[in-house]
């Protein structure tokens, strides 16, 4: 099971994270977010992050030039995007950078929203529905997951804790690769916990 952990701030983070073997980092590039980085990530950190870690910048309703620009400025590997774009506006980045898609889960229909974007991204990340864009720090039920049955890999989002670490365990979803963590897991938003990450790793792979 990979491991994502979202809403990064700091060098010092960037330093524990790469030590722990993460395997992507995120940034926010949402102005509207407690954790939104543009102009204050440190680039001394960023450059320290190995290539097989894949650092992911996080957009929501961003216009196409601002995208690329930063794609540009941080080398990013991949982008999520997180809002309400298009499966063209998706599209247009699939060969410069990976494409990961947020689907809003609000019910099980939500997950019919996911089948336009298909051949849009390279992977699908499903969160807990809110109407801000941002975490909502709870679960969606994971049961809904079983009418997921689109052939595109996801990741798991939306209240992941050390709480429903065994109740992710015990989720049997061939395309499921991976879980995205981020406020459960802070000291305060922008600052995490790299105990309580360490933690999960230690009940994920136990």
């Amino acid at each position: 099971m990979q491991l994502k952990v979202c809403g990064i701030t700091t060098t010092e983070d960037i330093i524990a994270l790469i030590s722990l073997e993460i395997d992507r980092l995120g940034f926010i590039f949402y102005h509207k977010s407690k954790r939104y980085v543009y102009g204050k990530l440190i680039e001394d950190g960023l450059k320290e992050i190995p290539k097989h870690i894949k650092k992911t910048g996080v957009f929501v309703n961003a216009e196409i030039a601002e995208v690329e620009q930063i794609i540009d400025q941080y080398h990013l590997d991949s982008i999520q995007l997180h809002g309400d774009e298009s499966p063209e506006f998706c599209r247009h980045f699939k060969n410069k950078v990976e494409v990961i898609k947020t689907i809003s889960i609000k019910d099980e229909d939500s997950f019919e929203t996911a089948k336009l974007y298909l051949d849009a991204c390279d992977l699908f990340l499903f969160d807990t529905h809110s109407d801000n864009y941002g975490g909502t720090g709870k679960t969606f039920d994971w049961h809904w997951l079983e009418a997921n049955s689109l052939n595109k890999q996801f990741y798991l989002s939306g209240g992941i804790s050390l709480e429903n670490v065994e109740e992710i365990k015990n989720i049997k979803h061939n395309q499921l690769i991976g879980i995205d963590i981020n406020s459960k897991f802070e000291i305060r938003p922008g600052i995490k916990d790299i105990v309580k990450i360490k933690q999960l790793i230690n009940l994920m792979n136990g």
